[in-house]
C-alpha cells in the first residue's frame, strides 16, 4: 500500500466516524452508505520496441518501476556474457 493510499483510507474513516458520532440515531444507514474509494491503478508507460527478425514493433506497457526492474535484470545479462571468457 502506498502512503497517498493510505492516507486517503485514514481520511475516509476519520470523515464516516466524524458524522456518525455528531449525527442524530436516524442517520445509521447514510453512514453505511459510504464506500471506500477505488485504489488508483499504477500509471502505466508504454513503449514500441523492434522485434529482432521482424518490421513490426510490439507495444509494451509497464509501470516505472517494472521498468526500472527490467533495465537492471538487462544490465546484469549484459555485465555476466561480458564477464565470459572467449575461447
Amino acid at each position: 500500500m502506498t502512503v497517498a493510499t493510505g492516507l486517503l483510507m485514514a481520511l475516509l474513516l476519520a470523515q464516516a466516524a466524524v458524522p456518525a458520532a455528531a449525527g442524530p440515531a436516524t442517520e445509521p444507514a447514510k453512514a453505511e452508505a459510504v464506500k471506500p474509494a477505488k485504489a488508483e491503478k499504477p500509471k502505466k508507460v508504454c513503449v514500441e520496441e523492434a522485434q529482432m527478425g521482424s518490421h513490426f514493433k510490439t507495444r509494451i506497457c509497464a509501470t516505472p518501476e517494472e521498468w526500472e526492474r527490467r533495465r537492471e535484470r538487462d544490465a546484469a545479462v549484459l555485465q555476466r556474457g561480458a564477464n565470459t571468457p572467449t575461447k
